[in-house]
């Protein structure tokens, strides 16, 4: 029989390990920039969620859809953690008092991701030459945006976007190495136009995967058993989403990695 001391000391150390990964987990709210671009508002905050230790670590910046900070933001950056990158969720709406902007014109999006970019690249726990956006349709919108465009005082390895609306990018050039991630089934950013954006793209820039059956906001629990929103269908995909997380974890693996780009 194992002893009551061997015991209390497993109890010990099965409770350190659980601090450990919540302390890795845990997110917190801080201020992106001050003040927020137009239109008018506060200052752009975010949630900021780093594996624990001193790094500098790899980062992403997280771009949410139109609907706004998904429900599973903090699993998803607390993954991200997981993985050893620094996750930052940048909370575009609650600085403007917005609740959507499915309907209408939001150009302030590839200056938003800047501002959050630009943050994570000053944190002393990151590694400002290794960064990266990813974003969720209107985010991934604005994900293609910043790799047609990147910021040219900052190092962007590498852009990602979730069911993108690639039609707005025609006749543009990614910069960077994109990946993007789109439902075979999604009737709100059809396969069809991401499969014609990245045809037109520098060889190697662009990698596309589309998902079968899979529609859009296919890694959105919330969509469970499918729902209309502002006309738009979304329905949850649950091997969808664990596809998608896995292509995205050896995207930003290859791309992020020490001696990604030459360094």
């Amino acid at each position: 029989m194992i002893s009551l001391t061997r015991r209390l000391l497993a109890a010990v150390a099965f409770a350190c390990l659980a601090a450990t990964s919540a302390a890795t987990a845990a997110e917190r709210r801080v201020v992106v920039a001050d003040p927020a671009a137009p239109p008018a508002g506060g200052p752009l905050t975010g949630y900021l969620t780093a594996p624990a230790g001193a790094g500098p670590f790899p980062a992403v910046a997280l771009i949410h859809s139109c609907l706004g900070l998904p429900q599973n933001r903090a699993a998803f950056a607390a993954t991200l953690a997981s993985w050893g990158y620094v996750a930052l969720w940048i909370d575009e709406f609650a600085p403007r008092g917005l609740h959507e902007t499915c309907s209408v014109d939001f150009p302030v999006g590839p200056t938003d991701a800047a501002a959050a970019l630009a943050y994570l690249a000053r944190q002393p726990f990151v590694d400002a030459g290794r960064l990266a956006v990813v974003g969720f349709s209107q985010g991934a919108d604005v994900a293609l945006a910043v790799a047609t465009s990147p910021p040219p005082d900052l190092r962007l390895r590498a852009a990602a976007g979730y069911y993108p609306p690639c039609a707005n990018h025609f006749g543009e050039s990614l910069k960077i190495p994109t990946l993007i991630l789109v439902g075979a089934a999604d009737s709100v950013t059809p396969a069809a136009d991401c499969q014609a954006f990245v045809s037109g793209q520098p060889p190697g820039a662009a990698g596309l995967v589309v998902l079968p059956g899979a529609g859009h906001l296919f890694d959105d629990r919330a969509s469970a058993g499918g729902r209309i929103v502002l006309g738009m269908h979304f329905a949850y995909d649950h091997a969808a989403a664990a596809r998608a997380e896995q292509e995205l974890r050896r995207f930003l693996a290859t791309n992020l990695s020490q001696t990604a780009g030459g360094d």
